[in-house]
């Protein structure tokens, strides 16, 4: 095994996510974290060592950032997770309250990236047979993806332990191979021939959609989430494809309509994230590499559900090959980064394949509690446990609890008439 290097390099996406906390250092808003509900007899001691030899394997949870040099390092640390903590809430009159309250309570305390540890686990009791298992992490250490990768790992572990078979072997989840895949990227000509595409891509970009004025940053998310019954989902599926498109592609362009209804606009550019690691080390490694890209809409009333996802497939097949150039980059080519302007407001993030994680004898549940701050609005339509859930978020600065309620049921009303409506249809009937 090769020797850990006393420093690498920060790639881009850590960088990125080290900036906007230095923007606000006091604020907790780049905590991240997870539960997995585990109702059954849990073994304690199995999962303790599990999560520790699991999270000491986790090289980018083990990092320092320092800013030397004109450039900003990643120091790696000697791993030390500590056994799994028990937080015993059985006694409490509301012991699900009373560990939400425990999480919010970690959630507000800010970390250094330059000295802090970066990660937090514990195992919350709220019943005989019931416990969280909670992760937390500054982003820039995990992405959504890399909570995906570390739950699976546990819960397999897990499982073998409990089972008394084989242990599967530790992954190799080194950042050297993240942070020499990124410049591998820059040696090839791959990323100044991104960056043309999107300058021309970029160039008659339509404005950001405006739904509420602009607001300071939040340290807080407001949420709310509804989850799909299996006609609604198979109804959507439908349509999809009586357009002829796949599902991402329908529900990207019906999502834009509805930002278009709500903002007015019928020219607009919002936001896409992209998961940036197919055909790089990241796929396999847990640590911060999700990127965002703008994707636009042109909106014609006139026009059908069937033109509309056409346009965005188009727009998809185009900006695909070229979804690992960082939207920090693009704010630069642009100018945009000194001015502190953006090329979009809300994100549309779609996550259809299903993420679970199956611990032996036991039913788990993975809960998500925080992805990092909203800017403004934030669509998810994804797949956890075999259940479709539609989560609205929103920055508690531009939207109240009640409009936010209003927004997520338009939303859901609005995909549930553009289903039914006919794909060559025009949408001005429903535009009103």
């Amino acid at each position: 095994m090769n020797a850990t290097p006393s420093r690498l390099p920060a790639t881009t996406a850590q960088f990125s996510i080290w900036v906007a906390q230095q923007a606000v250092p006091d604020s907790p808003a780049y905590l991240t974290a997870e539960t997995i509900e585990l109702l059954g007899a849990v073994d304690r001691a199995a999962l303790s060592d599990t999560v520790v030899e699991v999270l000491n394997n986790c090289h980018s949870l083990h990092m320092r950032f320092v800013h030397e040099e004109g450039r900003l390092w990643q120091l790696p640390q000697p791993p030390a997770c500590p056994p799994l903590a028990l937080h015993d809430f059985r006694r409490e009159p509301d012991p699900a309250a009373a560990a939400q309250a425990w999480i919010d309570r970690e959630l507000s305390r800010t970390l250094d990236p330059s000295r802090d540890v970066l990660y937090r686990s514990a195992l919350l009791q709220l019943g005989d047979q019931h416990h969280l298992w909670y992760l937390q992490a500054h982003h820039v250490t995990l992405d959504g993806y890399a909570y995906g990768l570390v739950c699976q790992t546990i819960a397999e572990r897990y499982s073998a332990r409990v089972r008394q078979s084989e242990l599967p072997p530790l992954p190799d989840w080194s950042m050297a191979r993240v942070v020499q895949a990124e410049q591998d990227y820059r040696a090839k000509g791959l990323f100044e021939r991104d960056k043309q595409f999107w300058l021309q891509q970029l160039r008659d970009v339509p404005a950001p959609a405006t739904i509420a004025e602009a607001a300071e940053f939040p340290e807080q998310v407001i949420r709310s989430e509804t989850r799909l019954q299996r006609d609604q989902v198979a109804m959507l599926q439908e349509a999809a494809r009586a357009c002829g498109q796949d599902w991402g592609n329908w529900v990207l362009a019906a999502i834009g309509l509805w930002l278009g209804r709500q903002s007015g606009q019928q020219a607009l550019t919002f936001a896409l994230p992209a998961m940036n690691r197919l055909g790089t080390p990241a796929l396999g490694v847990p640590c911060m590499a999700m990127n965002i890209v703008p994707l636009s809409l042109r909106i014609d009333p006139a026009g059908s559900m069937a033109s509309h996802a056409q346009q965005i497939a188009g727009e998809m097949r185009r900006i695909r090959p070229h979804l690992y150039y960082r939207y920090g980059w693009m704010r630069m080519d642009l100018g945009l980064m000194e001015a502190q302007k953006h090329l979009f407001n809300q994100a549309v993030n779609l996550m259809p394949f299903d993420r679970k994680a199956a611990f032996a004898g036991l039913d788990s549940r993975i809960r998500p509690i925080t992805a990092g701050p909203v800017k403004d609005l934030n669509v998810t339509l994804a797949v956890l446990d075999a259940e479709w859930r539609l989560c609205v978020e929103a920055n508690p600065h531009a939207y109240s609890s009640d409009r936010l309620e209003q927004l997520h049921g338009d939303l859901l009303d609005w995909l549930q008439r553009l289903a039914r409506h006919a794909p060559e249809a025009p949408l001005q009937a429903l535009w009103q």
